[in-house]
């Protein structure tokens, strides 16, 4: 390789290293915790964020390593792709796949091949700011509100039967959490309760019962990718911390292993109906009534920091495989 190349080479990386930086200056220290300014996310500084840091930085570093490798052989990037309004930092799960994919990040939506439409909160209309060209090829425009009830009325409206329920009137179990996304604040309490007790800015829902055993609890995180369904993220929790991210362990699964044909197929039409060309959706499989239940909708999705770097490389990549094939379609 050239003095040119080398140089090049060098400063590209630089230049992705200072972007990288400075998605940092979001975070602040404040009350004993991290807190996220722009999407108002508080971290407990403990055992579990410094492990999932490591996680994140053992991922960015793998990644960083292949963006230069690249950058050595001179590889022109296949496409380019910019985010509006908000950037996507390197421990979200897109950043990832961009770099897997080998494309570029640039600032000007006008200029790049694709826009992804990426604003880490509840509802957007970020989207209707882009500027109106035909030709802009955007994901996730139509993506704008993901708050529990929007999500829950939805489920209802394509899979013919629901999660939410009358607190006042339910008898037995339930469950409550906030509104909004990412919160998870999810408690199950006894019901009927009065109407006093009713909390605003929170869903009631049925309580999926999702143990086999009564000891740990499972999830599924379904990556989707416009119509596609290249990996599901098969978690494992204690009962105490079914509606955390703290995991006992992760699988990997095909679609066909853990969902039906129609039950696929549903998942595809909610996705669509939603606005989700790209992120994941939390689906529950309930042990009484053996149906399946989305609990949740993420468009800025980030990694499952459970799995070890193998696994995580491995499930980018059926992720970036998916994501490229969509593009090249477009």
């Amino acid at each position: 390789m050239g003095k040119t190349s080398a140089s090049l080479t060098i400063k590209t990386a630089f230049a992705d290293i200072l972007r990288s930086v400075d998605y940092l200056r979001e975070v602040r220290f404040e009350k004993g915790g991290l807190h996220v300014r722009r999407t108002g996310a508080q971290l407990k500084i403990d055992g579990s964020l410094f492990r999932s840091s490591l996680s994140v930085l053992e991922i960015y570093s793998y990644l960083v390593g292949l963006r230069l490798s690249r950058l050595a052989r001179l590889e022109r990037p296949a496409r380019t792709i910019s985010f509006f309004p908000q950037q996507a930092a390197p421990w979200y799960n897109i950043w990832s796949v961009i770099q897997m994919a080998g494309y570029k990040i640039i600032d000007d939506p006008a200029a790049a091949d694709i826009v992804f439409v990426f604003e880490d909160s509840t509802y957007s209309n970020a989207a209707v700011k882009l500027p109106d060209d035909a030709n802009m090829r955007r994901l996730n425009e139509r993506c704008s509100n993901i708050g529990k009830q929007y999500v829950a009325d939805l489920f209802e409206d394509v899979f013919g039967y629901g999660l939410s329920i009358d607190p006042t009137t339910h008898h037995g179990p339930a469950m409550r959490k906030s509104q909004h996304n990412g919160v998870h604040d999810g408690i199950v309490l006894q019901c009927p309760i009065n109407p006093s007790e009713v909390s605003s800015g929170y869903v009631y829902q049925k309580l999926v019962n999702s143990s086999d055993d009564g000891v740990t609890a499972q999830d599924l995180r379904v990556a989707y990718v416009m119509g596609d369904i290249p990996v599901v993220f098969h978690k494992h929790k204690t009962m105490e911390k079914r509606f955390g991210t703290d995991y006992l362990s992760v699988d990997l699964k095909e679609a066909q292993a853990v969902f039906s044909e129609e039950e696929i197929t549903l998942i595809g039409q909610y996705c669509a109906k939603i606005g989700l060309d790209f992120g994941a959706v939390d689906v529950m499989r309930d042990r009484d009534d053996g149906r399946i239940y989305i609990v949740d909708v993420n468009k800025t999705c980030m990694p499952v920091l459970t799995l070890p770097l193998g696994k995580q490389i491995e499930a980018f990549r059926r992720i970036a495989d998916a994501f490229v094939a969509k593009i090249d379609g477009m």
